[in-house]
C-alpha cells in the first residue's frame, strides 16, 4: 500500500502533483522559458495502474465530449508504447503557439509547476512527444 505524506492524501492517487492544477487554455512555457503554446487537454493518470485499460476516456467526460473524442481519434495521438506510458502517468497536450503545428505532450512528471495560469515544464520543448 501506498504510503501518505503527512497529508493524509496518497500521493500519486489523491494527490496527483502539479497536473492537478492544470486547465484547459492555460499557457504553456518549457525549461528554457519558451512559450510553447496552450493547454488542449489534460488527462490524470493513474500511477499504480499496471496498464492503460481504462485510461483512454474520462466518465466526467459529457456526451458531446465523447462523441468529438471519438471523431478525433484516441489521445494520446503518439506511438503506442509511449501512449500506453501517457495514459497511466497522466498527460497535458499543447496547442502550439504557431499555426499549423503539431500539437506536443508532456507527461505529468515532465510538469515543474503551475503558476498565475502559466504551466512550467521541467524539460525543453525538444524533449516533449509530438502529435503523429
Amino acid at each position: 500500500m501506498a504510503e501518505e505524506n503527512g497529508t493524509g492524501l496518497v500521493p500519486g492517487i489523491d494527490d496527483p502533483g502539479p497536473i492537478g492544477a492544470v486547465r484547459e487554455g492555460m499557457h504553456v512555457v518549457d525549461s528554457t522559458g519558451a512559450e510553447l503554446g496552450t493547454v488542449q487537454d489534460v488527462k490524470i493518470g493513474d500511477g499504480a495502474a499496471i496498464t492503460a485499460d481504462g485510461q483512454r476516456m474520462s466518465e466526467s467526460v459529457s456526451l458531446f465530449g465523447r462523441i468529438v473524442q471519438e471523431a478525433a481519434g484516441p489521445e494520446p495521438d503518439v506511438e503506442q508504447e509511449l501512449a500506453e506510458l501517457l495514459l497511466r502517468e497522466g498527460y497535458v497536450k499543447i496547442k502550439s503557439r504557431m499555426p499549423l503545428r503539431r500539437a506536443h505532450y508532456a507527461g505529468a512528471a515532465q510538469i515543474a509547476g503551475v503558476r498565475d495560469g502559466v504551466v512550467t515544464l521541467n524539460v525543453p520543448a525538444d524533449h516533449l512527444a509530438a502529435e503523429v
